[in-house]
């Protein structure tokens, strides 16, 4: 639980009902519910860019060369679109495929771990990998490998998928080496964003989103507030919600001994 980020483990029945009966609502409302491992089977219907995908998501697992990388590689381009899909998500066990481990990686690593891919469980949390910013989203670098792959997913969504392709600008991609996490950025209004400098979204990420939405669109205030680097409060988002266009909901452990939120105003 540790290595993939969990605290607790959800129960299953229950938590699927509760998805079920939300997107359900949402349809009676006249919203069009997607559901992200549709978007990305479409997005890898052609074998050349399904390849590539294949590709990136084993080497960011940690599989460089060897035997055990060629033998995940040849599993998962076995497979067809919505079946690879479902593997990225619920990883790669090592009974499932016959190889012999040769690389020194590989025999080295820890022997009782139950995956060679692991599975990527966090990726319900989708407020985390990318946020929508205006017309734009940012495709987010997340801060510990258990996560990073997500965003992954994301990105070849936005430039495959026929529905997303070339009509989404991308403020700031995933390949950057300061990180931020969806769950930091807050829309506050047509031209103001709050994003949180936490445990999961580092300053620098926060200047270099800010110089890309001053450029391409009409956001022209970046509010950067500080919240204490925990685990507790790993996001603004639990700390500091919208609840209104004027009034928020705050966790008091975010304020300064003078009752304010430590901030920074960026403008252009």
């Amino acid at each position: 639980m540790d290595r993939l980020l969990f605290d607790d483990i959800p129960y299953l029945p229950i938590a699927q009902a509760g998805h079920d009966f939300f997107a359900q609502t949402l349809r009676e409302n006249g919203t069009e519910v997607l559901y992200a491992e549709d978007l990305l089977a479409e997005a890898l219907t052609a074998k050349k860019v399904r390849q590539e995908f294949i590709a990136r998501q084993v080497k960011e697992a940690g599989f460089i060369v060897g035997a055990t990388h060629d033998a995940l590689i040849e599993h998962l381009e076995a497979l067809e679109p919505k079946d690879l899909v479902a593997k990225i998500y619920e990883g790669v066990r090592r009974e499932e495929i016959e190889y012999q481990e040769l690389d020194l990686a590989a025999v080295s690593a820890e022997s009782t771990w139950t995956f060679l891919l692991d599975p990527l469980p966090n990726a319900y949390f989708t407020r985390d990998p990318q946020a929508a910013i205006g017309n734009g989203m940012s495709v987010n670098k997340m801060t510990y490998s258990a996560r990073q792959r997500e965003s992954m997913i994301t990105e070849y969504i936005l430039n495959y998928n026929t529905r997303f392709a070339s009509k989404v600008p991308v403020w700031r991609g995933r390949d950057h080496v300061s990180h931020i996490e969806g769950g930091d950025e807050l829309v506050l209004s047509d031209h103001v964003v709050a994003i949180g400098i936490s445990q999961r979204t580092s300053a620098q990420a926060i200047v270099e989103i800010a110089e890309q939405l001053f450029k391409g669109s009409n956001f022209d205030t970046v509010i950067a507030i500080a919240i204490p680097h925990n685990h507790a409060m790993m996001h603004l988002d639990t700390v500091f919600t919208m609840i209104n266009y004027d009034q928020f909901t705050i966790h008091p452990a975010i304020l300064t001994d003078d009752g304010q939120v430590d901030s920074w105003v960026l403008h252009p």
